[in-house]
């Protein structure tokens, strides 16, 4: 077998084992990704008017308008307002938590563990085939050892890096509903 194939087998190899757990990490960005929208002030009353009933399928902003909304409405033991509506974004980034970051940084955290064992598991072959004096073997195993490594890095610093946006995205949407129902109060208060 050729060094060139040998070398190709080995980084598909390195690629297929790091591929899933980034698959599915970039699965789940993309769907943090429209759950974490931010929605204009006009959209969010708008959506809030047509849909009294939200899913899970809706932006994490209103959700927060709708929990905010009915918190407020409920409000009978006389919480403060700001108590209610900084709870009430405390519930959201918990739940933004649950369902996308954690995930995230699961599927980012086993990409490393997933190079390193690549990496070992090439130099014990390349150890290996160092006593049979096979050069292609040699040059397959060092392939693997590398190109784990960097496949499950390069996968763990984006998955890192897209939950950071994301995260910044959620607290952007928070915001503004935040300022959407601040408004609404200075208007009721005048």
């Amino acid at each position: 077998m050729s060094d060139w194939l040998m070398t190709c087998i080995a980084s598909g190899i390195a690629l297929a084992a790091v591929w899933f757990p980034l698959y599915r990490g970039m699965r789940l960005c993309y769907e943090a990704r429209e759950a974490t929208r931010v929605m204009e002030p006009g959209e969010l009353q708008q959506r809030l008017r047509d849909r009294p009933l939200g899913g899970m399928d809706e932006p994490l902003g209103l959700q927060m308008l709708r929990a905010l909304a009915k918190s407020l409405k409920e409000n009978r033991a006389g919480h403060p307002r700001e108590f209610i509506v900084d709870a009430t974004r405390q519930y959201i980034v918990n739940d933004y938590d649950t369902h996308f970051a954690a995930r995230i940084s699961m599927y980012a955290n086993l990409l490393p563990p997933i190079g390193f064992i690549g990496t070992t598991g090439g130099l014990l072959i390349l150890f290996v085939s160092m006593h049979m004096s096979d050069s292609s073997l040699e040059l397959g195993a060092l392939a693997i050892a590398l190109t784990s490594s960097i496949f499950a890095l390069i996968g763990f610093s984006l998955l890192e890096g897209m939950k950071l946006r994301l995260y910044t995205r959620l607290l952007e949407s928070v915001d503004a509903v935040i300022a959407l129902e601040r408004r609404a109060e200075q208007r009721q208060a005048a």
